[in-house]
């Protein structure tokens, strides 16, 4: 079908036109990168291009393309995300992100050699969503004189625009997002609507990104922590959706996976409880995009789910369907499941454990052939024997604590917060592994909010700072 865009009667529409220069935007540069500057490919881009800006100069002696942090904007409207299958309006975030750059001003009277001297310094430079000011710094002393192009630096504290973020903020940006949308994602799968895919991939990429460059680190330990959450914001179907997609991230790499792979099984982990029916999830999975391979095999992987989590559950034949990411699907939203109290209503049956009770009994559950011996172990691996956010207790000083960092193994060290009796945090310790012990009894039990508060600033504090947690 025609698109609505191009009918004669939207000609002269700017809207439309403020489209295409973002289209246009992106694969100039696009084609630029690839092809260099001088082919044939390059010289039809580049009469689009000014086809697009000679709309834009009838009536005005400048067009702008800008970048605020947040959208993309051409003449100060917003275009940027108004459908959902123009995918490139990300790729040009990230692009302006990238390279540090608020916005490019195109004035009347730009020549042919202006564009192109444009499009070839920036076309120099990847995609990595790292914004760094000296990258900007870097573009302006390349670009040659351009009476007619304008470009300006994305300045956060001048501007009052978005920050920069570390990678710890970036860590808890990450997990609201994927927490906070998941009930909007739901209610589309009841009303049979198509799930726009692309935003939850770039919350996985961006984590995939962090939990590759921070292993062992504080910013690590985090990620660790978020995903122990209970809820969030009285959400605990959103908090477990993200806590899964997180661990299930977590395993993946730890396995040696790559990239597409692990970003599919996170997408799996994800929805793997979009919809109460499972063949209502299934069916909103798989019409996501049925020409990506990936998408339509994490509906495969999402359709291999249980609710039963007793150890007669874990052995049925259809709680997996025998996919690697299946396997770490399993043994995730086991983990999960049993070591949250479910409200009432919710279709989840099982035990109630404490984190380490959790990983003992995935252990047990091994021998029993419930779960791939190298994917519980990569799971243990991930969390430590005292995973971040367990409740332990100090027998020395009848002290209760909340693990902060990673037991490796039972003779090795790392942080926890100790409490005081209001369950504030009053220290932060480093101890060994035998000086604390697991309180069975702590099954279910969820700090007050200014506890978890203080904790998760303390980790913000130290990863920003690249100290220890």
């Amino acid at each position: 079908m025609e698109e609505r865009r191009n009918l004669p009667e939207f000609e002269n529409s700017p809207k439309k036109w403020r489209y295409n220069l973002t289209r246009s935007f992106f694969t100039f540069w696009k084609n630029v990168k690839m092809y260099s500057s001088e082919n044939a490919r390059i010289d039809e881009e580049l009469d689009v291009f000014k086809k697009v800006l000679d709309f834009f100069f009838r009536e005005k002696d400048e067009v702008s393309i800008l970048f605020d942090g947040i959208d993309v904007k051409v003449d100060k409207v917003r275009i940027r995300g108004q459908r959902q299958d123009d995918k490139y309006f990300e790729d040009i975030y990230d692009l302006f992100l990238s390279l540090c750059m608020s916005g490019v001003v195109f004035k009347r009277g730009v020549t042919d050699k202006e564009i192109l001297d444009f499009y070839r310094v920036i076309g120099k430079y990847p995609v990595g969503r790292e914004p760094k000011v000296q990258v900007y710094q870097r573009v302006r002393s390349e670009l040659p004189d351009m009476p007619h192009i304008e470009t300006s630096a994305y300045d956060p504290e001048e501007s009052g625009n978005l920050p920069i973020y570390t990678p710890a903020q970036s860590c808890r940006r990450i997990y609201r997002k994927m927490a906070s949308e998941f009930a909007e994602y739901g209610k589309m799968a009841s009303a049979s609507e198509s799930i726009p895919l692309r935003m939850i991939e770039r919350s996985v990429q961006d984590a995939i990104m962090i939990a590759r460059n921070t292993a062992g680190t504080a910013v690590y330990d985090l990620l660790l922590f978020l995903a122990s959450s209970a809820e969030y914001q009285g959400d605990v179907k959103g908090a477990s959706a993200a806590n899964r997609a997180l661990l299930s991230l977590l395993v993946s790499l730890k396995l040696g996976f790559d990239d597409i792979f692990i970003k599919r099984t996170a997408i799996a982990a994800y929805f793997q409880y979009i919809a109460a029916e499972l063949d209502t999830g299934y069916t909103v999975l798989s019409r996501m995009d049925e020409f990506h391979y990936g998408r339509v095999e994490a509906a495969l992987n999402a359709s291999a789910r249980i609710t039963d989590f007793s150890d007669t559950g874990l052995l049925l034949a259809n709680s997996s369907c025998g996919t690697v990411s299946a396997e770490i699907l399993k043994v995730v939203a086991y983990y999960d499941a049993v070591t949250r109290e479910w409200p009432a209503g919710y279709p989840y049956t099982g035990p109630l454990f404490s984190r380490p009770e959790a990983l003992r009994s995935i252990l047990r559950n091994i021998r029993m052939g419930a779960f791939k011996r190298e994917i519980a172990e990569a799971f243990i691996g991930v969390t430590g024997v005292y995973p971040p956010g367990s409740i332990l207790k100090l027998p020395a000083t009848a002290e209760l604590a909340v693990s902060g960092g990673r037991f490796e193994s039972y003779s090795g060290q790392a942080d926890v917060f100790v409490l005081d009796a209001s369950f504030a945090v009053k220290e932060q310790r480093k101890v060994k592994a035998d000086a604390v012990v697991d309180i069975p009894d702590s099954a279910g039990m969820v700090l007050p909010a200014a506890g978890l508060t203080q904790i998760l600033s303390i980790y913000l504090e130290e990863a920003s700072a690249g100290g220890p947690v």
